[in-house]
């Protein structure tokens, strides 16, 4: 009777843990943007992680917004887009840990329309990749940076107008270790364009070590020290050349000195008299 009491209570406990255990199994963590602010534009209300559709307030500035800040949840990736959809602009973005997303959409609201031409780029945006130098009102053509071992490229690009818009390819695959160029056209509101040109090239790094360095609290620059001039490398190679043209310069200087004739040759010998 023990026995069956105590094979009984076993079976209890057993199925008693069972809802508990496959609950926690099936707990997700799932990625959240935690806090995110805007060049030239405001959100209407508070933010919050758990609300996901936004009225995004433009200043008097006329310029497209942009990223300014956020945090994400540890171990997140985000990917910035904006959209423009039948004349509804608005800012998604995606946050992404392993195989889940959860987008966050932000809609301009109470801006004005305007013909004019301005035509420029504000900014490029690729998953783990970087642009240097940093896109300018001058320069059309640019470096864009991603790592070894990247197959696929997701683009998306800021005008610096609002009233502008921009063809730009969304994805582009990539050949194991191919580097290529390709080029961004951005039409102003009264019809003028501007070309911008883009060559890829390949970071000593892979997706892991720049997913890694960007999710650093320090990240600064995936470029930073990657460029050959940059690297200690460079400014080993510099060193020694100045110091090699400053040796070449003294040795110079005091092979003239005993080279200087000591007497004239017109001058009487003492012994002569």
């Amino acid at each position: 009777m023990k026995k069956t009491f105590g094979a009984l209570m076993m079976i209890f406990l057993v199925l008693s843990a069972m809802p508990f255990t496959v609950f926690a199994d099936e707990q997700i963590d799932v990625p959240v943007l935690e806090e995110v602010s805007f060049d030239h534009a405001v959100i209407r209300g508070d933010f919050s992680s758990t609300k996901f559709e936004y009225d995004l307030l433009l200043d008097s500035s006329g310029e497209n917004p942009t990223l300014k800040s956020y945090k994400v949840s540890e171990g997140s990736d985000i990917f910035f887009e904006p959209k423009n959809v039948n004349g509804e602009k608005s800012i998604e973005i995606e946050v992404r840990k392993d195989k889940i997303t959860t987008n966050y959409s932000f809609r301009y609201v109470e801006y004005e329309s305007n013909i004019n031409n301005d035509n420029r780029l504000s900014e490029l945006v690729c998953e783990f990749g970087e642009v240097y130098p940093k896109i300018n009102d001058k320069d059309t053509s640019y470096s864009l940076y991603i790592p070894n071992d990247m197959t696929e490229m997701r683009l998306s690009a800021v005008t610096k107008d609002v009233n502008a818009t921009c063809d730009v390819p969304s994805t582009i695959m990539l050949n194991a270790d191919q580097s290529l160029k390709f080029e961004v056209t951005v039409t102003a509101s009264n019809g003028e364009t501007r070309l911008y040109t883009f060559n890829v090239k390949r970071l000593d790094k892979d997706t892991q070590q720049v997913k890694q360095e960007m999710q650093s609290e320090d990240f600064t620059s995936l470029v930073k020290g990657e460029l050959f001039h940059q690297k200690p490398e460079f400014k080993i190679i510099i060193i020694c050349g100045v110091a090699g043209i400053a040796v070449i310069i003294i040795a110079v200087i005091l092979l003239k000195r005993l080279m200087i004739k000591t007497y004239d040759d017109e001058e009487t010998e003492f012994f002569d008299y």
